[in-house]
């Protein structure tokens, strides 16, 4: 019966090069940049390519400094007005409310105006099909700094900045 590659001599030593090659790629690319890690690479950047063993702790985004959120504010002609937010749900319903939260970051900066007029459009029909007249929808950003983790509050005072209105006075 023939020897399996990996018992035989030739088959343990190629299997200990490669395991090492591999380990010598995964410190090298988890390195900070410096010289030796650019030299280094040359030799162990395509075996990491090759492979997937090119992740490394830069995937992960640097902690946010500021919370900030999309919110609507809806005057009816009837007086008072409510505030909405977007959705977010827990369980299966996040998943359906997920593409909402890529929405609000794509409203959120500047960046976002031309979906604004929509938004606040939406918002206005959306309200309206409670029976009650919607005359005037606010879109505003609501931010507050992120505070470091530990004990206390995780973010500080909630400010607001209006980003759009329309004003739909007795046309509705």
């Amino acid at each position: 019966m023939l020897a399996k590659f990996e018992g035989s001599v030739v088959g343990r030593v190629l299997i200990s090069v490669g395991v090492v090659i591999a380990l010598m790629a995964i410190v090298v690319v988890n390195m900070p940049d410096s010289q030796l890690r650019r030299d280094a690479s040359r030799y162990t950047l395509p075996v990491a390519n090759a492979t997937g063993l090119n992740q490394n702790w830069s995937i992960f985004a640097n902690p946010r400094t500021v919370s900030a959120y999309v919110e609507g504010r809806i005057d009816f002609s009837d007086g008072p007005s409510a505030q909405v937010s977007i959705s977010t749900s827990d369980w299966l319903g996040a998943y359906a409310s997920y593409r909402w939260q890529k929405y609000e970051e794509v409203l959120r900066p500047e960046s976002g105006s031309p979906y604004w007029r929509d938004y606040a459009q939406y918002l206005a029909a959306r309200a309206g099909r409670s029976g009650r007249r919607p005359v005037r929808v606010t879109i505003f950003r609501l931010f507050a700094p992120s505070l470091p983790p530990g004990p206390g509050p995780a973010h500080g005072p909630w400010q607001e900045s209006t980003m759009f209105v329309l004003d739909l006075g007795s046309a509705q």
